[in-house]
């Protein structure tokens, strides 16, 4: 007697990557592969071969049958299944299939007794499991023939072509074909127990494949039985298996001849040893992506890390995003698969059986600067150019340079209305500038490239205002200067403030008080804008003021805002007869003027001088936004003439 193992590992067809097919031996798992046993004569379980068993039973007369192996890693489910059962003899033992031994033929196996008045496939075994398996075998007993009185009643023949299964066999009782798939029992011999029982096997197959196995009685003279077993049923799940996979969604930062980015992944961890690949291609395309096929171990952790290559030097991965997601394609693993948003990840908790793709996707960063430009008004309705109420002073929103969101919204895009990003005024850099219009919410985004952005260390955005802008009073700067960080890529929050002019922060006040001329200081007369100008400084008009009176004036600057106003200049010509319909020219008189604050404001030497007609001008002052600096105020004396000219 011979037995011939043959691997079918030349014949494998399927281009799963985690099909693989250690070599093995018969009726055994590869090494460090974990052995799930049905049967009567269970392998010893070392640390190499591990091996958990249950008993073969069955009830007679059942086509199927599920044998659970209950796990904390999952339950793995091996399913017996007779579709086709024919020419069924029920008088050795029970009606098949049963489960036991029958004398001279079978020992403690799955029992099939058949009839033979006919050639024909009299039944069909699938078994199948719900895990994908490195190798599934069982062993067949009594595969023979028989002769008599000169006549042979069968010829029993075993098919597992199907699956690309293989088969060992008997050179005394079979025969075998070339592709080691069927073997049929060689014509009238007939072995007892144990005699001639061979072995069936498949190597890598995915979950829940019927494996399947035809017998057949390929030649009757006379109508006879004839008996069959199968017994110590296997599969063979793997250590769990890794395939790392590299994407890259758009183009290199670095993509010359001299610097190429390209990206080197390496699994490190438990007894596996240093493992990496490092990508290959141009642009955006990814060519040697994908790692070998890893075999982990049960139970350990495992790190998986990119980094970025520029040649034998190292880049930078902080110009891309990475994100990860890792996959099993074992369903009912209870292995947890990890995913996120990083460079560097941890997988662990793995089980035998478990197949798993984990894919890292790099995404080029790329700069963005983005704003709002916003009416900056706090929200206040019905406004009013000189309300310096609490409406105004004691609202902290308004006109504050600041987009309060969401009392404060974007200005509407209006005609003409743009952003342009460019490079600073007086940088020397290379840069194309870019103008877009403002969206119809107010927003705009501008996307660059680390090449479009090149060396420069900054950027201005600039808002270039329509003609006839509603909104013309500025409450930021109509420029922002963007300075670049390493590594930061978003730069949010350029706003553009502006609001309408009834709105704006500067409120002048003019006040009047008409006197004789005989007034020697200018801080003596109180302020009482309802008063009467004939007593106080006050707004209302002046009524009967006759030639050659004075007229002391008052003039408040107020930022009713809460942005410091700088620069400002207030400046008040005087009336001049046949200018304006004015019938009378007026002078400055004595007292000298004054600036209200310590002399602040104070005035400009193109002020116009004692006894002559021209513009009262200020130098230029600040306006603070705390009660105690948000009011400057002047004031100065004329002489209202001394003729009418009807």
């Amino acid at each position: 007697m011979g037995l011939i193992l043959v691997s079918n590992e030349a014949f494998a067809a399927d281009p799963n990557p985690f099909e693989s097919s250690p070599s093995s031996d018969l009726a055994s798992c590869p090494v460090n592969h974990k052995m799930y046993y049905i049967g009567a004569n269970a392998p010893i379980s070392t640390t190499s071969k591990p091996v958990i068993s249950q008993a073969l039973n069955w009830t007679s007369g059942s086509d199927n049958r599920t044998f659970t192996f209950t796990e904390g890693s999952g339950n793995k489910e091996f399913v017996i299944n007779f579709p086709i059962l024919l020419d069924l003899n029920t008088n050795y033992g029970g009606t098949p299939p049963f489960f036991g031994s029958i004398n001279g033929a079978t020992t403690s196996a799955l029992n099939l007794v058949h009839n033979s008045p006919s050639i024909k496939n009299n039944h069909s075994l699938n078994v199948s499991i719900n895990r994908s398996v490195s190798k599934v075998g069982y062993k067949i007993q009594d595969l023979d023939s028989t002769s008599t009185t000169g006549q042979i009643p069968y010829i029993e023949q075993v098919d597992v072509s199907a699956n690309q299964g293989q088969l060992t066999f008997n050179t005394n009782f079979h025969t075998r074909n070339a592709t080691n798939n069927i073997v049929t029992a060689r014509s009238g011999l007939n072995c007892g127990t144990g005699g001639c029982t061979i072995d069936a096997a498949w190597n890598y197959n995915i979950s829940n494949i019927a494996l399947n196995l035809k017998h057949n009685n390929t030649f009757t003279q006379t109508n006879s039985p004839h008996a069959i077993g199968y017994s110590d049923f296997y599969f063979c799940l793997a250590p769990p298996k890794l395939i790392v996979k590299k994407a890259l969604n758009g183009a290199r930062i670095n993509d010359t001849n001299t610097k190429r980015d390209q990206f080197e992944i390496k699994v490190t961890g438990g007894s596996i040893a240093a493992n990496n690949f490092t990508t290959t291609g141009t642009g955006s395309n990814i060519t040697d992506g994908t790692s070998s096929l890893l075999s982990l171990a049960e139970g350990n952790s495992y790190t998986i890390t990119e980094r970025v290559m520029n040649g034998t030097t190292l880049g930078e991965i902080a110009n891309y995003n990475a994100t990860y997601v890792c996959t099993n394609a074992t369903t009912g693993s209870t292995s947890i698969m990890p995913s996120g948003n990083a460079s560097s990840f941890t997988l662990s908790g793995l089980n035998y059986g478990d197949e798993i793709t984990c894919t890292i996707t790099n995404t080029p960063k790329t700069y963005s600067f983005s704003g709002v430009v916003f009416n900056d008004n706090g929200k206040i309705t019905s406004p009013t150019k000189d309300d310096i109420s609490d409406k105004y002073l004691n609202n902290r929103l308004y006109f504050n340079g600041k987009y309060d969101s969401p009392t404060e919204s974007g200005i509407p895009f209006t005609t003409g209305h743009t952003i342009t990003l460019n490079k600073c005024a007086g940088d020397t850099g290379t840069f194309t500038s870019q103008t877009m219009n403002i969206n119809p919410d107010g927003t705009y985004s501008f996307t660059l490239t680390p090449a479009q952005l090149g060396s420069n260390t900054r950027l201005c955005a600039t808002q270039n205002e329509p003609n006839n802008y509603t909104y013309s009073v500025d409450t930021t700067s109509n420029v922002r200067q963007i300075n670049i960080t390493n590594n930061t890529f978003n730069y949010p929050d350029n706003n553009f403030g502006d609001v309408i002019q009834d709105n704006a922060a500067l409120v002048l006040f003019k006040s009047q008080y008409v006197h004789d001329c005989n007034l020697t200081d200018l801080t003596t007369i109180s302020v009482n804008y309802t008063g009467s100008a004939n007593t106080v400084y006050s707004t209302n008009p002046i009524s009967n003021i006759i030639p050659g009176q004075c007229i002391a004036y008052r003039i408040e600057a107020v930022n009713r805002g809460n942005v410091p106003l700088t620069d400002i200049i207030i400046r008040d010509t005087l009336q001049k007869k046949g200018e304006n319909g004015a019938l009378v020219t007026s002078t400055l008189a004595t007292p000298t003027p004054i600036g209200e604050n310590s002399g602040i404001p104070s005035f400009s030497s193109s002020s116009v001088s004692i006894g002559n007609n021209g513009p009262v001008l200020t130098n230029g002052f600040p306006l603070g936004i705390t009660s105690s600096d948000r009011s400057r105020a002047i004031r100065f004396n004329t002489k209202y003439g001394t003729t009418i000219t009807p």
